[in-house]
């Protein structure tokens, strides 16, 4: 018997209305990442935050017998979505924020920067894979995320993602032509007496709660091309600063419906969908650079 839309509604809405959701508010700081020309930060963050995920997992059973989660014994905290994912939430920021600012460090001398990114995303590749190996209550889920499973996301997910999303989101409109002036020309910001540390810390934040959050509700795999791939998309087709945060996000946008689409249609995970959906986006700009050349 086949399944109608409006079961298929019924049964994933939120997963699809989790994917929306990032495909509008990841390409908007992807623009800025690109713009400060460390787009392949995207890449190697939510690898880190997934690290910490396994991290968390791994540590588990230690961390509730030393310090403990609410008073509640393993199985109870892993039957808790709010309490477990609020304890992982922890590990992921963590690492992520750890990441950004391991990165920021090491990356000074422009010429090491890629290697360095190449680095780390090896090695909390490594990690993701290793740690989760290493926890029988956490390697089924990690498996999952690296798979981008994203059709279990449920309620409390989705009121997670939409929350902190929606946060920076408002962050993001309070303080986005501070943010911009820093990113693309950081010289003219400290003439005009901006506070430019706290403006790279605010985007750091940004960043990091955003890769935290949705590599751990929607996986790694999602927030690698949503984050660099519209706004690579986006980036040939715009004529100014607001078109390329509009063209970027609509793609964004259209890679999480046609993406949920094909999940459906074609019985594939929904992450690696919404992925190579927005590789689509990628065309019209491979062709016209092929013409200019």
């Amino acid at each position: 018997m086949e399944v109608t839309w409006a079961e298929i509604w019924e049964l994933f809405h939120f997963a699809l209305l989790a994917a929306l959701l990032a495909g509008f508010v990841c390409p908007l700081l992807g623009c800025f990442l690109l713009v400060r020309r460390t787009g392949f930060y995207g890449v190697a963050l939510p690898q880190f935050a997934a690290a910490g995920v396994s991290l968390g997992y791994a540590l588990l059973p230690w961390w509730i017998s030393t310090v403990g989660i609410g008073g509640l014994d393993l199985r109870t905290a892993l039957e808790t979505p709010h309490a477990i994912e609020t304890y992982l939430l922890g590990w992921a920021s963590i690492t992520t924020l750890g990441g950004i600012f391991f990165l920021a460090l090491l990356g000074r001398r422009r010429e090491t920067e890629a290697g360095w990114v190449a680095a780390g995303f090896a090695v909390a590749g490594a990690a993701t894979i290793l740690l989760g190996l290493s926890s029988p209550v956490g390697d089924e889920f990690v498996h999952g995320l690296l798979h981008g499973e994203l059709l279990i996301v449920g309620l409390h997910e989705f009121e997670t993602i939409a929350a902190v999303f929606g946060l920076v989101l408002v962050l993001f409109l309070l303080f986005h032509k501070d943010l911009l002036l820093v990113s693309y020309d950081r010289e003219t910001a400290l003439v005009l007496r901006k506070n430019v540390r706290a403006i790279e810390v605010l985007l750091a934040v940004l960043v990091g709660l955003t890769v935290s959050v949705g590599t751990l509700i929607l996986g790694p795999v999602v927030l690698f091309g949503l984050l660099v791939l519209p706004p690579l998309a986006a980036h040939g087709m715009a004529r100014s600063m607001g078109s390329f945060y509009w063209i970027a996000s609509l793609l964004g946008i259209g890679s999480a419906l046609l993406g949920f689409y094909a999940s459906i249609r074609v019985d594939w995970p929904l992450g690696p969908s919404v992925v190579a959906a927005a590789a689509l986006g990628l065309i019209p700009g491979c062709i016209g650079s092929l013409r200019r050349g």
